[in-house]
């Protein structure tokens, strides 16, 4: 095992840090039969409870009964523990399942390019491959979370495959911007995405529902769940199918003269907790995605299908003892891509990702909140090329974090610090550094920075589709924001830099056909504002604004990035059980390439406006219908040059709960 020069000293400090803490573990150990019934309450980060603090800045509008009410927002993705929205300085934007069916979303993508700062392409229709960008940084450098558990495919050189992400059962998701490594680690480069599922509510419950529209789409969802003081159970069970249209197509009204891409999707999600005593509980969470899509591959007749399987789990013991939360997880990603029709390159490939957890959380003071942990993680690839046997690629992640936020008067400030050992890349420590200044309770300034250090997929080194490259180094990230919040107003302002950026070599030097660190850096900069607003207790209005000059060490314009993105959703109660609701995006110019001619010629995908409405209406108690219209000026667009994407389509939908 190697051993850096600083590392025995690094290790240290961290062991010595956590010692402290496991110190303060055992110390509480007197605390009261009552204070620990207490400590439950508070600590459990999927109960509704509220925190000590009192909410003192906006919060995401959902609908509660005959009005639109704020409810104060609980963040567990910025510590690693749930912390109230007011006890953060973290830039962190979220999407409630509320807000999701106000506006008729879809898949996690539709959902994420409602928040500012965010943008995505995708090659096709529903299912296809799709690319999401965090303040202009591409997909690959943003950790995906589902429950906690990491989504993010080591067989995927793009990072998570986020196109087989629906929403159905999708409680939450939160979304933090800016480097998060010393949080998560070096797949948190540019932030993270957290995807928290349906949990079961006090009492006996089941819901179904379907949808049919345009494409012939059909889905239809069920959902059983029971929670006692003792145990809690949700089972969700959600499939969709749709006809779709030709994945690889010219910029043209007419789609239908091209054979189609259909796409299924059959997802499964499973939560259970019980509590062993009022100081014990365990936690096991599934999650399954089971997807067929079709697409294309040199032109639009072309048929290719991929069969994905993407399964997830954790097992989670949970120890309460006085205001500290000791946690153990056990936990493990797999992700298993078929390509069906493969004639050359992989045909086969499976990524796994076991991992263990443990950490401890203690509150102390009023409002303070001090998390340590180590963490192990095994990333293991296995990929057969046609014509050739199975390979086995593997490596070892193990680290040490402690995070820390404090309360100083008007002051929070936020601190965490990580040092990571890599078998196969230099050793690193990371950490992020956060001061939120609380003027009244709708008025506050914050300011971050953070670093972070992306690591290379074990696929670009191995490179199958070209020269391997297994001396590619880590590219290392740094990241700055600062910004405001004044009565539902916000702005945020923002600076990632990116040294060492992995990038395809196609020059003749040093080697071409193969994955390369460029010296220099990249620099990703721009500003977000957002706004959002109830009127006269009817009316739900929002609005953001996102500009982004992203450009290599060169200054060359990185591609896909929109250079401004207009946001908007307007909500009309005509009463307490018809609403009216609309939302869209204005893309501004988009740089692309159009690979299909030598050399490859820029292209412009932007400036372009799409606009969705939905109307439901509730029947009664039990029964809900509605109708969506996706696209509905039937704008002829394309996110990422020759490929299609959906025109005017129409979608009605039935739900009843029981």
């Amino acid at each position: 095992m190697k051993c850096p020069k600083g590392f025995r000293g690094k290790y240290f400090s961290l062991a010595a840090i956590l010692a402290v803490s496991a110190s303060v573990s055992l110390a509480s150990t007197t605390t009261s039969y009552q204070d620990s019934q207490s400590s439950i309450q508070k600590q459990d980060e999927y109960s509704q409870s509220e925190e000590e603090t009192p909410p003192l800045e906006e919060s995401p509008i959902v609908v509660i009964s005959k009005k639109i009410k704020t409810k104060k927002s609980h963040i567990y993705t910025a510590s690693k523990s749930l912390l109230s929205s007011t006890n953060l300085s973290d830039n962190v934007n979220t999407i409630t399942s509320q807000e999701i069916k106000l506006q008729g979303f879809t898949t996690v993508t539709q959902a994420l390019q409602s928040i500012p700062g965010v943008s995505f392409t995708r090659n096709g229709g529903l299912g296809e491959s799709s690319s999401l960008f965090l303040q202009g940084m591409s997909n690959k450098y943003t950790l995906v979370l589902i429950d906690g558990v990491r989504y993010n495919d080591p067989t995927n050189t793009s990072g998570a495959d986020l196109s087989q992400l629906m929403l159905d059962d999708v409680d939450k998701i939160e979304v933090i911007k800016g480097a998060q490594s010393g949080v998560w680690g070096a797949d948190a480069a540019a932030g993270v995405v957290n995807i928290i599922t349906k949990s079961a509510k006090p009492g006996s419950h089941a819901s179904i529902s379907a949808e049919a529209g345009s494409y012939k789409r059909r889905s239809l969802a069920i959902s059983l769940s029971k929670r006692t003081r003792k145990y809690d159970f949700q089972l969700n069970v959600f499939r969709i199918t749709e006809q779709g249209f030709s994945a690889k197509a010219p910029i043209e009204k007419d789609l239908d003269k091209y054979e189609k891409d259909p796409y299924r999707n059959t997802t499964v999600n499973l939560k259970t907790g019980y509590w062993i005593n009022p100081f014990n509980r365990i936690e096991f969470g599934y999650h399954d995605i089971n997807s067929l899509t079709n697409y294309d591959g040199f032109g639009p007749d072309t048929k290719q299908r991929s069969d994905y399987r993407g399964k997830s789990g954790y097992l989670k013991y949970k120890h309460i003892i006085g205001r500290n939360t000791i946690e153990a997880t056990v936990s493990q990603s797999y992700f298993h891509n078929k390509q069906l029709d493969a004639t050359y390159g992989i045909k086969d490939s499976i990524g796994k990702i076991p991992s263990l957890e443990i950490k401890n959380r203690l509150r102390y003071g009023k409002n303070n909140s001090f998390v340590a942990g180590i963490d192990y993680k095994k990333r293991d690839v296995y990929y057969t090329q046609v014509g050739s046997s199975e390979k086995k690629q593997s490596d070892i992640n193990k680290a040490l974090f402690v995070n820390n936020t404090t309360h100083l008067g008007k002051f929070v400030l936020s601190q965490a610090l990580r040092y990571d050992y890599f078998d196969d890349f230099d050793n690193k420590l990371t950490g992020k550094l956060g001061v939120k200044y609380i003027v009244n309770k709708n008025f506050n300034i914050y300011a971050n920075a953070g670093t972070g250090y992306k690591t290379p997929n074990m696929m670009d080194m191995i490179n199958i589709w070209g020269v391997s490259n297994f001396d590619l180094k880590p590219e290392k990230i740094r990241s700055y924001n600062a910004g405001l919040n004044y009565f539902g107003f916000g702005i945020n302002i923002f600076r990632n830099e990116i040294k060492d950026m992995i990038v395809w070599n196609n020059a003749i030097y040093p080697t071409p056909g193969q994955n390369i660190n460029i010296a220099g850096t990249s620099v990703l900069k721009g500003v977000e504002l957002s706004y959002q607003q109830m009127f006269f207790d009817r009316v739900l209005l929002g609005a953001n604004y996102t500009y982004i000059d992203a450009k290599d060490k060169d200054s060359n314009r990185l591609l896909r990035r929109p250079r401004y993105q207009i946001g908007f959703n307007a909500s009309y109660w005509a009463t307490k059980d018809f609403i009216i609701s609309a939302n869209g995006t204005y893309t501004g110019s988009r740089a692309d390439k159009d690979f299909s001619t030598w050399p490859a010629t820029n292209v412009d995908t932007g400036k372009y406006l799409l606009l969705n409405a939905k109307v439901d209406y509730k029947i009664n108690k039990t029964w809900n219908t509605y109708l969506k219209i996706n696209n509905a000026l039937d704008k002829i667009y394309q996110s990422v040059y020759g490929y299609g994407t959906a025109r005017r389509s129409f979608y009605i939908g039935v739900s009843a709960k029981f």
